[in-house]
């Protein structure tokens, strides 16, 4: 839960520098690229391979691919275009960040017992959430004119991050009892879509930018070079 807090505690300071036109957009940029990459390579590397083992490869990459795409599909369908400030209503952002920031908890709570997982995910999520923050807390200030509105719209739906580490246990001990191992499979599966679906939202707007791009590789990289020495015992 203390994870889970400390997200939702940088999401908001970012609400509230964006609240206050506070717009880094090129160090915004890279730092959700950077967190881009750590989710992905957490996905691929660490994710797939441990859904694989109680499925098969093929259906471990069918599985993520068809949460991922369900997640595109629904945020275009609410309008939350790479976080841009021209996305137009504001309700539908929200909606599309309440249930970015319950996954958030969700995923940080369901991955507390590996250590080392647990982390890397940490550090991917702040990454996409302090500049979430920013986009959101801007985007409310301009569409309430108020910025006591603006910071209790944002934070409003921020909070579901504590939220989703909060029903995390009772929720998957009961999906446990009702489907058995198939349970662990799907919650990974959703996880690692997830994942996959936070890292294309954060850099494919901003794939021409070179600094993104690389700190998005970089950070990819980072995660496979750790997988190789995890995998070889050093």
């Amino acid at each position: 839960m203390t994870v889970a807090w400390l997200l939702t505690l940088v999401a908001v300071a970012g609400i509230w520098l964006g609240a206050h036109f506070f717009r880094a957009e090129k160090f915004s940029e890279q730092l959700a690229a950077a967190g881009g990459g750590l989710l992905l390579g957490i996905c691929v590397f660490w994710l797939l391979p441990e859904i694989a083992e109680s499925s098969s490869r093929m259906t471990a990459i069918v599985w993520v691919a068809a949460v991922a795409g369900l997640l595109l599909l629904a945020d275009w369908g609410l309008g939350h275009a790479g976080h841009s400030a021209h996305a137009g209503v504001l309700w539908p952002i929200l909606a599309a960040t309440a249930v970015h920031s319950f996954l958030d908890g969700w995923s940080v709570r369901a991955l507390a017992l590996k250590p080392f997982t647990h982390a890397a995910v940490a550090v991917g999520l702040a990454l996409h959430k302090g500049p979430e923050g920013v986009a959101l807390g801007w985007i409310s200030r301009r569409s309430l004119r108020s910025l006591p509105k603006a910071l209790m719209a944002g934070v409003s739906v921020e909070i579901l991050t504590v939220l989703g580490a909060e029903v995390q246990p009772g929720w998957n001990a009961s999906g446990a009892q009702m489907f058995g191992a198939w349970w662990t499979t799907a919650v990974l599966a959703l996880i690692a879509g997830g994942f996959l679906f936070l890292a294309v939202h954060a850099v494919a707007p901003h794939w021409q930018d070179k600094g993104a791009r690389a700190l998005f590789v970089a950070t990819l990289g980072l995660v496979g070079l750790l997988t190789l020495f995890r995998v070889a015992g050093i």
